[in-house]
């Protein structure tokens, strides 16, 4: 038998008019804090569980957070939407997964669909670049927009801070005797100005390409095959790729920078020497955390770059 507004009254000892009132989320400054509490702990106590059709007819809101991400069986991508889904959860929020397995793709037909399912606020990796019309509808609709480490116009930007990391793992190349460091990484690529810094401080002269098509990463397989680099930094898929190559070249062994935070998976690999440890979870809480506050308070800015807590570099000692 389900647990009623009056249950919790009764429990609480209070009228069934303010247990609906305290527990739809209204704020006022007229109900005290006990008299909240009491309520709360009276609805845990019954286990109850609210309505989310009747709160969404109510409030006008789906509740619901739209994710818009590449491809999720790269695992980063995997791990984000994962723990986007678990934070979500926590406030009493659904996500929706839209998966877009080409970034040069049609990115219009996904934002669509998710639109479609009435979402309240949207979390993306790849850019709505290009997406003018789908844009303003989400404007229009009054829809907050959260894109992970990337400056997006018109939304919020997580933004992952990793120069002192960038910097701790070119130092750390220059005591392997270093002097060079290759750069492959998918397109676009977030930390291109802080790496650039870092190698500028560390005097490393730095090569580095992205990618963005099966055709490109092939011309990097290319150099890498004609270059043998043995100073490299990589991330995203390109990490994976480019692994796969290394494995089958014979007598090379260059030393790998993992950009990427899947630790005790690139620790089985004795080529890569250290990472730049970015959490994918707290990256993923911290964005559904921006936007449930965005659509509980809607004076709070809906635009902007916010830094995330510095990234560090990770020896690994193989």
């Amino acid at each position: 038998m389900s647990v009623t507004l009056k249950d919790i009254a009764k429990e609480a000892g209070v009228s069934t008019a303010l247990v609906s009132y305290c527990l739809n989320g209204s704020k006022s400054g007229w109900m005290s804090e006990k008299t909240r509490q009491r309520i709360e702990e009276a609805a845990r106590k019954l286990n109850y569980k609210p309505n989310r059709l009747a709160r969404s007819l109510r409030s006008g809101r789906s509740r619901s957070i739209g994710l818009l991400t590449a491809n999720i069986s790269n695992p980063y991508f995997g791990h984000l939407a994962e723990e986007a889904l678990d934070a979500a959860k926590k406030h009493d929020y659904s996500l929706i997964f839209a998966v877009i397995k080409d970034l040069k793709g049609d990115r219009g037909d996904a934002l669509e669909f998710l639109m479609r399912n009435q979402i309240d606020a949207l979390l993306t990796t790849p850019t709505l670049e290009g997406l003018a019309e789908e844009k303003k509808l989400l404007q229009e609709r009054r829809i907050p927009v959260l894109r992970f480490s990337y400056p997006e116009e018109g939304a919020l930007s997580l933004i992952d801070n990793v120069s002192s990391a960038l910097e701790d793992a070119c130092r750390y190349l220059q005591e392997r005797g270093h002097r060079e460091l290759f750069g492959y990484f998918h397109a676009p690529f977030p930390w291109n100005d802080q790496l650039e810094e870092a190698a500028k401080k560390a005097d490393m002269k730095l090569i580095h390409r992205t990618h963005t098509s099966e055709k490109e990463l092939g011309e990097i397989y290319q150099d890498i095959r004609e270059r043998h680099p043995q100073a490299i930094l990589l991330n995203g898929r390109t990490l994976y790729d480019v692994l796969n190559l290394i494995a089958s070249m014979k007598d090379y062994e260059p030393d790998l920078i993992a950009g990427l935070d899947e630790f005790q998976l690139l620790r089985e690999s004795p080529r890569i020497v250290g990472g730049i440890r970015t959490s994918s979870a707290v990256k993923a809480r911290r964005g559904v955390e921006i936007l449930i506050e965005r659509l509980e308070n809607p004076e709070l800015p809906r635009t902007g770059c916010i830094p995330l807590p510095p990234g560090e570099f990770i020896r690994f000692e193989n």
